[in-house]
């Protein structure tokens, strides 16, 4: 059974429809509906979601165990250590993206495409491995931003599009405003899709002293900033800026 049938299985054990199946997910009944004709697999987070949807573990979803060999005990199963625990669902994925060549082709995937989702996947491991301990402080915060600028009396608006170099399960995103006097104001940015880019749109009062933005990051239980750009003077079509992230 593959694991688009398996899936199916599940599903309608649970008289869930594709488009309700896709709603839990956060995902459309079409997404649903290449799984399990085998068109597509699940991201790392959807199969998470579906094995505790399912109350199965992932590895029976996936089916990757391995029984011990004949006359052979199985072996002990090692202890947890504190924050990994969520890593073995990876690790397996991973076991399972590596082994299954014959199911790779059969979909008609590339070394490239193949390549690809290791890379992604890798990437996913690394973020659980960080796990409490947050971002990693000694690397960038920010890939890159953008933004634009209207005034209206002492007020200026700011709105703002910045991609987030690290990601990490839980966290958020908030773009600040320190206007004139020190006052500040902090907006939730929302994210785009599934990807790395947040937006924010948010006014602050502005005067001789001009406004400043900062990126804030909550994850893990801490807070991370990185300021990115000063606004000096707003005209109708254009402004002063110095730019802070590449500070």
């Amino acid at each position: 059974m593959t694991l688009g049938q398996r899936i199916q299985a599940h599903r309608t054990a649970l008289d869930l429809s594709q488009e309700a199946l896709g709603e839990k997910l956060g995902v459309s009944r079409q997404a649903v509906s290449k799984w399990e004709a085998d068109g597509a697999v699940p991201d790392t987070d959807k199969l998470i979601a579906l094995s505790k949807l399912f109350g199965i573990s992932l590895n029976e979803l996936l089916q990757v165990e391995e029984p011990p060999r004949t006359g052979e005990a199985a072996p002990a199963e090692p202890k947890k250590k504190p924050g990994k625990s969520r890593l073995l669902p990876v690790l397996a994925l991973l076991a399972l993206v590596l082994g299954c060549g014959a199911y790779t082709i059969s979909m008609g995937r590339n070394y490239g495409q193949l390549h690809d989702e290791l890379t992604r996947l890798e990437g996913r491991v690394a973020e659980l491995e960080r796990g409490a301990s947050g971002l990693d402080p000694a690397a960038p915060l920010v890939a890159s931003y953008d933004y634009e600028v209207s005034r209206l009396g002492e007020y200026v608006t700011f709105t703002v599009v910045l991609v987030a170099a690290q990601q990490m399960e839980g966290m958020t995103v908030s773009v600040q405003g320190s206007g004139t006097g020190g006052e500040a104001k902090t907006v939730q940015a929302k994210r785009q899709g599934e990807g790395s880019a947040y937006s924010a749109t948010l006014s602050v009062p502005f005067g001789s002293s001009g406004a400043t933005l900062t990126a804030v990051f909550e994850a893990g239980g801490r807070t991370y900033t990185q300021a990115l750009v000063r606004v000096s003077n707003v005209w109708d079509n254009s402004w002063d800026w110095e730019d802070l992230l590449g500070a």
